[in-house]
């Protein structure tokens, strides 16, 4: 059979049963009425059966117990035949088919309950099992009044007997107890528990209106009310064919909450039956069953009782679990409307928060309230920490910036984080403007005093910028000027701050130009470079030249390294831009080595941020691989601030780049954090002495030796060669001579070159000027 068939029949037992029954009321005589009400429960028995083995459900026992008690009724019924058809007697009454009636009851009771049993335990509380009992109670109230006590109290009936009579109704009440609570008021929800529910309720309603027709005598067999026994008959066989009588437990439909307002009128109802049926008796004149009823009435009332107090003690669990759900929502509220205006790394105030209240201020000052000052306070050289060091050192330092600067403002001012690095200061009501410029003075005091994190002290500097808002400034307005304030601090050196003036926004709006110029600008081949010749202080012969780059903007015109380097460190640009540096410079430095005959240096700068870049590695040497220069012909240049930032990762790519054969050489040396330690650990070749140090020797005095004479013999020591930078006197290149420095670069010795320029210094040289024999061709001083 296909699976489709086999799912669908059940409805065809519904089908064929409701047929049944209906032929059944079309028959004539007691004899083929028997026959067919015998036909139709052992058909019902053979369904329960024939499921069994189709379904294979999980509790066996559950239908077998239906099946035993349906049984038990035709095995009754067969006794009442035997005693009309073949002993043409009477049926004594009590008989043999009363004991097979009776003990049917039982099997229906186990298997009704064993077959709700793992289904309806969520459904199966206490509030079910007690609206469940004063149902069954109130229907105790009607079966006494109308069948109970009068079997009770016929005096023409023997004991036995009327205690067969009485269990009858009593075990009715034991089948819808337990379909009530198991299956009405209970969680199960599957259609063969429906089913069961409907053949159960048929068969104890035509059990009490049969007793009714049989207390006065006036039952036959064809009555109506074998339908509802034939019903039950039918729906059981139909239940056991039904698909979900196969579920297992892990396979059960997800029990329903048990509809408690929707049964509560009729336990309501049934809560009163006892009651009502004494009221009405007692109107009526009858004092009869008074007794019984008042005790049925008194468990009621009892029962009652206590299903109210559970009901009234789950209406204040639940009020106050709408309650707490409030307080947390009211918290939560709170929480929401706190995390929207307060940054969640410092609780400092956020964005718009600092938005809003710069508005109310602005408002307050055009009312005479004095006047309103923002500063805003960026951390420099904070992505490269955060970047080398990671993010945990990061929000440390963010953190401890934070709380510092909480630290310094007036009681009333705001302290703002805008995002990443940036922080703000909003103060209002001010009588003098300087008091906005002595707290940006202690903000870059706070702010540059370092900060440990896991043991490392780490140094931080700041750029802050001033604005100061009149009658007429928006708060767009007031922003803006601040951040322009700020930029132009970074500008002028940064670890300071500035006050906005009116010529800043250009320095602003062309600082937004730059950075959106970025893109493209390699493509379009707006970058070059210039290159500054490097000379030996010992013979005065060219040794190479240091490679800087120039950027011909189509708008700005030609760009210095010093307006628009830091912006493509800030961008993430000068990765792409330094490997195209590298790419030029190794090729020029090619073309030079094989014009002259000789190979010449080429110094490129790298910037912290390309140290991270995990492809510079292979990006040097596929460089030097293309121009076939050899390898210690690049000289890559660091500075000392790049090397302090993650000693490990820098070391690594150090190391990988001095294994390739790359000299290095620290940039300006003697300005940042200086340390022999660095000098070994990271197997340096050259030390370049910044101009700060070599503007001294120009006086006469030669006071600013010292420092020179210092950095030239660690070196030595060391086994380093140095460069002096920045040489514009002709005093300053004799000192250096004679202070033992190695090589020199310079405007007194030549300004940077373009290419055209520096090919032809490199011909002269492989030319032999005899001029550049003696000792360098000097510039004029200027």
């Amino acid at each position: 059979m296909r699976p489709d068939a086999t799912r669908s029949t059940w409805k065809l037992v519904v089908l064929a049963g409701a047929a049944a029954i209906v032929g059944y009321f079309l028959l004539h005589g007691t004899g083929e009425h028997d026959a067919a009400y015998s036909a139709i429960g052992l058909a019902s028995v053979g369904c329960v059966v024939l499921g069994i083995r189709k379904r294979r459900p999980e509790d066996l026992g559950a239908w077998l117990a239906i099946a035993a008690g349906n049984l038990s009724f035709v095995l009754g019924d067969g006794v009442y035949g035997v005693y009309q058809f073949l002993l043409h007697r009477p049926t004594p009454f009590p008989s043999i088919a009363d004991a097979f009636y009776l003990a049917g009851y039982p099997f229906l009771i186990v298997g009704v309950t064993r077959l709700t049993r793992d289904e309806t335990k969520s459904g199966r509380s206490r509030e079910s099992f007690a609206d469940a009992a004063i149902v069954a109670i109130g229907a105790l109230a009607l079966s006494w009044h109308f069948l109970m006590g009068p079997y009770a109290n016929d005096p023409s009936a023997g004991t036995f007997a009327k205690l067969v009579n009485l269990a009858y109704p009593a075990l009715d009440l034991g089948v819808l107890f337990i379909v009530l609570q198991g299956l009405l008021f209970g969680g199960a929800r599957r259609g063969v528990h429906r089913l069961i529910a409907v053949a159960m309720v048929a068969m104890v309603v035509s059990d009490f209106v049969y007793d009714m027709l049989a207390l006065h005598g006036s039952y036959s067999a064809g009555d109506p009310v074998d339908a509802g026994w034939l019903a039950n008959y039918v729906l059981v066989g139909a239940a056991a064919l039904h698909p979900s009588m196969a579920l297992r437990r892990g396979e059960k439909a997800p029990a329903r909450r048990p509809g408690v307002v929707r049964r509560l009128p009729v336990v309501a109802i049934a809560g009163f039956t006892a009651p009502a049926i004494l009221l009405v008796g007692a109107l009526a004149g009858s004092h009869s069953d008074v007794a019984p009823l008042a005790l049925i009435s008194i468990v009621e009332f009892a029962l009652v009782v206590v299903r109210m107090s559970w009901m009234l003690r789950a209406i204040a669990e639940q009020a106050r679990s709408i309650e707490n759900t409030l307080d947390a929502k009211t918290q939560l509220e709170v929480e929401l409307r706190h995390l929207a205006f307060h940054d969640s790394l410092t609780g400092l105030a956020n964005r718009a928060l600092l938005y809003d209240r710069v508005e109310h201020a602005l408002a307050a000052a055009s009312r005479g309230h004095g006047s309103v000052a923002v500063c805003f306070c960026d951390l420099d050289g904070f992505k490269t920490i955060n970047d080398s060091l990671g993010h945990l050192v990061g929000d440390a330092m963010l953190l401890a910036a934070g709380k510092r600067l909480a630290a310094v403002v007036r009681p009333g001012d705001t302290v703002a984080r805008l995002g990443g690095d940036e922080f703000a200061i909003l103060m209002e009501d001010l009588d003098d403007p300087t008091t906005a410029m002595a707290v940006a003075e202690r903000a870059v005091s706070v702010l540059h005093h370092p900060v440990e994190v896991d043991g490392r002290v780490i140094t931080l500097s700041a750029s802050v910028g001033v604005a100061i808002g009149d009658l007429d400034t928006t708060t767009e307005v007031l922003l803006s000027q601040a951040d322009s304030a700020m930029y132009a601090a970074k500008g002028a050196g940064r670890d300071r701050f500035e006050v906005f003036e009116q010529a800043m926004l250009a320095r602003t709006l062309e600082r937004l130009e730059i950075t959106n110029s970025f893109a493209g600008a390699l493509e379009r081949g707006e970058f070059l470079l210039e290159y500054q010749p490097q000379f030996s202080l010992r013979d005065g012969r060219l040794e190479g030249f240091e490679a800087l780059i120039r950027w011909e903007h189509p708008r700005l015109g030609l760009i210095a390294p010093l307006r628009f380097v830091g912006l493509a460190e800030e961008t993430g640009y000068i990765v792409p831009i330094g490997r195209w540096v590298i790419e030029q410079a190794c090729e020029q430095a090619a073309l030079w080595s094989a014009q002259r005959g000789a190979a010449l240096a080429i110094s490129v700068n790298l910037a912290a941020r390309q140290l991270e870049d995990p492809a510079l590695v292979d990006d040097v040497r596929t460089a030097i691989s293309v121009s076939g220069i050899r390898a210690d012909q690049l000289v890559i240049e660091v500075t000392e601030s790049t090397l302090v930032l993650d000693t490990k990762r820098v070391l690594d790519v150090l190391a990988d780049l001095k294994a390739i054969g790359v000299r290095l050489a620290i940039d300006d040396f003697g300005t940042g954090y200086s340390s022999l330690s660095y000098l070994r650990q990271f197997h340096i070749d050259l030390l370049k002495i910044d101009k700060s140090f070599v503007d001294p020797l120009a006086d006469p005095s030669g006071e600013g030796d010292a420092l020179v004479i210092t950095i030239v013999g660690l070196a030595h020591s060391l086994g380093l060669l140095t460069v002096a930078e920045g040489i514009e006197h002709s005093s300053q290149h004799s000192q250096l001579a004679r202070l033992g420095c190695d090589s020199v670069q310079g405007f007194l010795l030549s300004r940077p070159l373009g290419i055209d320029a520096a090919s032809d210094l490199v011909a002269a040289e492989s030319a032999g000027d005899e001029s550049r024999a003696a000792g360098p061709r000097l510039a004029p001083e200027r």
